[in-house]
């Protein structure tokens, strides 16, 4: 072994090589001629070993040693070849998945925050008084951060196909952070009801920002496919000495039982969403997925009580320092 790698040998009849012809492996094994050459990337970091063998003597020269060396360079290359026109592939993903967003779901809260700005405008020229001004730019600073949080997943979507998507835990109240995200759902959708049924305080150690991305996520899909009449959305948390599980749960269309496996794959989209034309890019719930996976936690769908779909996420309340070394 030579740093880590497998040294050139070459070997033609174990059994009269002095070197070899006491070597139980070659005799357990029956091997009389062996032949192994490392294959290494174009940068000399090791990738593996291409090697032969018989259970016969060979009579392979120096000139036949030198030919599989530059076989093993060759195959070497290659390799290395594929495992970059896969990161190409990835970065790729990263840029359709920017366009996919930017079209669909990321240009309607950018048309809303026009229009909201434009009206607010003509309000103003016309006098407005103070309260409905006010009024004017709650409603933008709550589009504003409905498309930073777009864009923020647009982005974490891109780092994880690029390879670069990392963690910040930091300590923070979970109970708290729900509460944030209901309250911004309840000013962007004020004609659903949303309930939270939460112990009063939940501490734990995470990505708070990302969580919170998460949570929007789950609850703008709960409010697009569970109409304001069909029942309140409800999020319920409850907490174990390790771990925090979290439901949000909805009286909507649900998916089909198909589809309750499919739902955090990329682009995936249920049947039933697209048939009603209920426009979506199927990142969110993909995203979601990687953000938990990467807390060393798990999400999972399933059928609410009510008949609509409910979407559960389990999470570590400490950090997990093999959930992504990177982040420690």
């Amino acid at each position: 072994m030579v740093g880590g790698a497998v040294a050139p040998l070459l070997i033609n009849h174990a059994s009269d090589d002095p070197r070899f012809k006491q070597h139980p492996g070659l005799h357990i094994y029956g091997i009389e001629s062996y032949i192994a050459v490392p294959l290494n990337r174009r940068d000399g970091s090791y990738f593996g070993t291409l090697c032969a063998l018989d259970p016969l003597p060979a009579t392979l020269s120096e000139d036949d040693f030198t030919i599989f060396h530059l076989l093993a360079q060759l195959i070497g290359f290659e390799l290395e070849a594929d495992e970059k026109q896969h990161l190409r592939e990835a970065e790729l993903r990263g840029l359709e998945d920017l366009i996919a967003i930017a079209g669909h779901d990321l240009r309607q809260p950018l048309t809303v925050l026009q229009g909201r700005i434009q009206l607010l405008a003509r309000r103003i020229n016309k006098g407005a008084g103070t309260e409905v001004v006010l009024v004017g730019l709650d409603e933008l600073q709550q589009q504003t951060t409905r498309a930073l949080l777009l864009s923020d997943m647009l982005l974490d979507v891109a780092r994880m196909q690029a390879g670069g998507f990392s963690l910040d835990y930091t300590d923070f109240d979970l109970v708290a952070l729900i509460q944030q995200v209901l309250d911004d759902s309840r000013a962007i959708a004020p004609s659903h009801r949303f309930i939270l049924d939460a112990p009063g305080i939940c501490r734990i150690q995470a990505d708070e920002r990302r969580l919170l991305l998460v949570l929007s996520n789950l609850l703008t899909n709960a409010t697009k496919y569970a109409p304001a009449a069909s029942g309140p959305i409800t999020v319920y948390l409850s907490a174990t000495p390790e771990v925090c599980t979290i439901t949000v749960s909805d009286s909507g269309i649900g998916v089909p039982d198909a589809a309750l496996t499919h739902l955090f794959e990329r682009h995936y989209r249920a049947s039933n969403a697209v048939e009603r034309g209920l426009s979506g890019s199927g990142l969110g719930l993909y995203s979601a997925k990687q953000v938990i996976t990467a807390h060393a936690g798990s999400i999972e769908a399933a059928h609410s009580p009510t008949s609509g779909l409910a979407i559960t996420v389990t999470l570590p309340l400490a950090a997990q320092a093999t959930a992504h070394p990177a982040t420690q």
